[in-house]
């Protein structure tokens, strides 16, 4: 009996320390930055990362965004360096808004808007 409960202890201990801590598995927090600028012509959402401009020549998008009842969405495109424009879309001050970005790579950002 006591080999029985020596194997058993053995073994307890060599099983637990083959998880990693769930804290070692997050994945790094996010640092891509959108800010929105409403024009006349549209809305042109910056897109940064710690400060540094992120290319958008290649991307393509959409930016959805709500103000209590009023919803609407529209078409991303590239606009200068780091800038996704989308022509036409009337921003009611206040609104929230997020945008979808697949970027040249085809790797794809989703993220809130500060809207400006």
């Amino acid at each position: 009996m006591k080999i029985a409960s020596v194997l058993l202890a053995m073994m307890l201990s060599v099983s637990t320390g083959a998880f990693a801590h769930p804290d070692h598995d997050d994945e790094p927090p996010q640092t891509i930055k959108l800010d929105a600028a409403r024009k006349a012509g549209g809305v042109t959402v910056l897109v940064t990362d710690r400060g540094a401009k992120v290319p958008t020549a290649g991307a393509t998008g959409k930016l959805v965004w709500s103000n209590g009842t009023a919803k609407g969405e529209a078409a991303l495109l590239p606009s200068g360096t780091n800038g996704m424009e989308a022509k036409g879309a009337k921003l009611p001050a206040g609104s929230k808004a997020q945008a979808s970005i697949t970027f040249a790579d085809k790797s794809v950002f989703t993220g809130d808007v500060a809207v400006k």
